[in-house]
């Protein structure tokens, strides 16, 4: 029978900072071993973060007496994503602001690399337009939003994936 009562939001919150300490693992991983990218470490830290996400479902079934719904599985989902995405954009425009500001005046210089190559194709409003937008998307303040963007969605179809192979009958 289903317990109305058994409340999602310390779930969410244990495994959201679990999820949160993870992917700033990762991040200062990638720092450390100074590496943009990795497919290995990439492959990882998507593996890990389902795990954790599947985890919390798994943990908020066993406290709801083994009984879990489909919308259940969401709230918990999306719950452990928005906490963990708010401190992973947190750490993410710190660490992009602080600690590794040149990753992205990097990302940015290859960007304008690939603009100037595409600006004979342009016109002068087109090509400052661009370059505008250049420099809104390569902040670190929009990195930090689409990573919470990113984790809400990407934790909504782990939830619904594993809520239903997880809910109870």
């Amino acid at each position: 029978m289903e317990n109305e009562n058994t409340p999602i939001k310390p779930i969410a919150t244990n495994y959201g900072l679990y999820y949160a300490l993870f992917s700033i693992a990762v991040i200062v991983i990638l720092y450390v071993t100074n590496m943009q990218k990795n497919l290995v470490i990439g492959t990882i830290n998507v593996l890990g973060t389902v795990a954790v996400f599947v985890l919390a479902i798994i943990a908020y079934k066993k406290t709801n007496n083994n009984y879990l719904t489909l919308g259940q599985a969401l709230k918990v989902g999306l719950g452990t994503a928005a906490i963990g995405g708010i401190l992973i954009a947190l750490y993410t425009y710190l660490h992009y602001t602080y600690i590794q500001p040149e990753f992205i005046e990097a990302m940015r210089q290859v960007q304008i690399v690939e603009l100037q190559k595409q600006a004979a194709n342009m016109s002068s409003e087109d090509a400052d337009m661009a370059m505008s937008m250049l420099d809104t998307f390569s902040s670190p303040g929009f990195i930090s939003t689409i990573s919470v963007i990113g984790s809400l969605i990407f934790g909504l179809i782990v939830s619904l994936i594993a809520g239903l192979v997880l809910k109870s009958e």
